[in-house]
């Protein structure tokens, strides 16, 4: 079982006297000892770093519940927690620091200071990933720092508005880069007209950047929709990844 560093706790309220909000974050969660659950790293030993807030509010979330609280956190509250509870020498040895949310870009200033004054501080860069719902662009400073962009364009089955959900120059930007994939939430077999029409023949994206995963934030859901995602990744020539987290601890947050 996974090991809290902050736990999300709804009825928390963590004093911010002293706090320089220039020097901090507003963190939902920050968890280790687990893996990645998700798209092409799947099951690489990871930590999360969850941050509060999202551009998008997604009927199939199933951290909804988690970042849409936090608190702030100090980067010195931070990299204590890291320094005590081993971490830093766990991320030395190749474990993934996984930034998500929420949508961690809401907050980009500020995680990009805090993951340069890590480097700066500990002398070795951590394999970053970064969970992306592709509303925000990127600037060329963060896309340098990133290992791994976990981007999640959403589609119709998310129920968020056409236009704020799609972005396509972000969405054209984010996959020049040779270290982006694009995973797409599906619940039923047309969903994939939708990602042809709106990103592959418009030149968005490359089909050897998809991944698909099914819908379902718990294990009887799951069971409903991983076949067919998998049957329609196979027709169509692109990856498929299930939703490991939810398969090892069903609906848990934290894990």
């Amino acid at each position: 079982m996974s090991k809290q560093l902050i736990q999300a706790d709804p009825t928390r309220v963590k004093s911010t006297e002293g706090i320089d909000k220039d020097r901090s974050l507003k963190v939902s969660e920050f968890f280790m000892d687990t893996i990645q659950g998700e798209g092409v790293s799947t099951g690489v030993p990871a930590t999360f770093l969850r941050l509060t807030d999202c551009t998008l509010n997604c009927v199939f979330c199933d951290s909804s519940s988690v970042w849409k609280y936090g608190n702030l956190y100090s980067f010195d509250e931070l990299f204590q927690m890291m320094e005590e509870n081993g971490l830093i020498e766990q991320l030395k040895n190749g474990v993934h620091l996984v930034l998500t949310g929420g949508s961690p870009l809401r907050q980009e200033t500020r995680l990009y200071d805090f993951l340069t004054e890590f480097i700066t501080l500990y002398e070795f860069a951590p394999f970053i990933e970064i969970e992306n719902e592709c509303t925000l662009m990127p600037s060329k400073g963060m896309m340098a720092l990133v290992n791994q962009w976990n981007n999640s364009p959403k589609l119709d089955n998310s129920e968020n508005k056409k236009k704020a959900r799609y972005k396509p120059e972000v969405i054209k930007q984010l996959s020049q880069l040779d270290n982006s994939w694009f995973k797409f939430v599906i619940s039923e077999e047309s969903n994939w007209n939708e990602i042809e029409e709106d990103f592959i023949k418009p030149g968005l994206i490359r089909r050897e950047q998809i991944i698909l995963m099914p819908e379902g934030d718990t294990r009887e859901k799951l069971a409903l929709t991983q076949e067919m995602a998998a049957s329609v990744a196979i027709r169509e020539g692109v990856r498929f990844c299930n939703r490991e987290h939810v398969v090892l601890w069903n609906k848990r947050t934290g894990v």
